[in-house]
């Protein structure tokens, strides 16, 4: 089986730039996945580092893999996690307009969406929308 380690870093920037983040990163796992990158570009193997990391190993070889394609960008993740959201961007503006019409009544807004979209949401769901796109419940 040949072993899978980043492709070496030659390039200082590149080099500099990783220790930076490893050290100053904006977010733990950044911090973490460019450290990571840095031990593989030394010759660890990505069981070592799983080790190290205390992770899977598929998840070291998935950091590897973001790292190769997408280069510092593969240092962050695509997305926050948890479940996608219910309404998309059109559906969110919808919701807007109908606690714009009636504020109190969110259970109003609640079952106009449900019924222009067919898609069902609890109150909580729907207060959750709102306040993160700062609707003013």
């Amino acid at each position: 089986m040949m072993k899978k380690i980043v492709t070496p870093i030659t390039d200082s920037a590149i080099i500099d730039t990783l220790k930076y983040a490893m050290r100053n990163g904006p977010l733990p796992y950044v911090r973490e996945r460019a450290h990571a990158v840095l031990l593989s570009s030394k010759g660890y193997s990505l069981a070592q580092i799983a080790d190290i990391f205390g992770v899977q190993y598929q998840t070291i070889s998935q950091w590897v893999d973001d790292w190769e394609c997408l280069g510092i960008q593969g240092l962050y993740k695509d997305h926050g996690g948890g479940k996608p959201t219910i309404y998309n961007d059109q559906e969110i503006e919808r919701l807007a307009e109908l606690i714009a019409e009636e504020p109190r009544r969110i259970s109003y807004a609640q079952a106009k969406l449900e019924e222009e979209t067919g898609k069902r949401a609890s109150l909580k769901t729907l207060k959750r929308a709102a306040k993160k796109n700062r609707f003013g419940i």
